[in-house]
């Protein structure tokens, strides 16, 4: 049996079978609606372009969220880390400090 399904999305007013998943119907279904909003606008706020460039200029768009997503992701996870560096380093801080006071009362 397989684990895969055909799904019809509509992407620039035009109907494509894709196959995905099962279970992933929905997601792909968003994919396409966020790819067809995208060429929508760019409709909106450009000439006449061929078809194959509002392709490629949705493609680059969308690729420059998904990067900037990850960037910022990858940027969250770099504070935590840091924050995570920083209470080690005041506990650390704090026991030298400890150390010190003890061999300075013996």
């Amino acid at each position: 049996m397989s684990d895969e399904i055909v799904i019809k999305v509509e992407i620039d007013d035009k109907t494509y079978p894709i196959s995905c998943k099962i279970g992933e119907e929905e997601r792909v279904k968003k994919s396409a609606l966020l790819l067809s909003e995208t060429i929508k606008d760019l409709k909106q706020s450009t000439e006449s372009v061929s078809e194959n460039r509002l392709l490629v200029m949705s493609g680059l768009i969308l690729a420059d969220k998904v990067k900037n997503r990850n960037d910022n992701n990858h940027n969250a996870l770099e504070t935590k880390k840091l924050e995570e560096l920083i209470k080690w380093l005041e506990k650390s801080t704090s026991k030298l400090n400890n150390v010190a006071r003890l061999l300075d009362e013996s």
